[in-house]
């Protein structure tokens, strides 16, 4: 199996913000970015750490994911 695409950090919180949901998982934005879901989950937990997006678990394997204010002025 290949490497998969590069996809920087911009691409990632402009799929977040522009999601119809308030909220995303990651195998969400990993099929729409075609990118594996572990590296984005891996991407989103750097991104967290910067206060970019933040997180809460919802069930015991399941994680969802918002843009924070921080997150959409790095888009601006």
């Amino acid at each position: 199996m290949g490497r998969s695409k590069s996809v920087d950090d911009t691409e990632i919180l402009q799929e977040i913000a522009s999601h119809p949901d308030p909220v995303v998982t990651a195998p969400e934005l990993a099929e729409r970015l075609n990118y594996s879901a572990d590296g984005i989950r891996n991407r989103l937990r750097e991104l967290e750490s910067d206060g970019s997006v933040m997180r809460r678990e919802v069930g015991a394997r399941a994680t969802v994911w918002w843009i924070t204010t921080d997150g959409r002025q790095r888009l601006s």
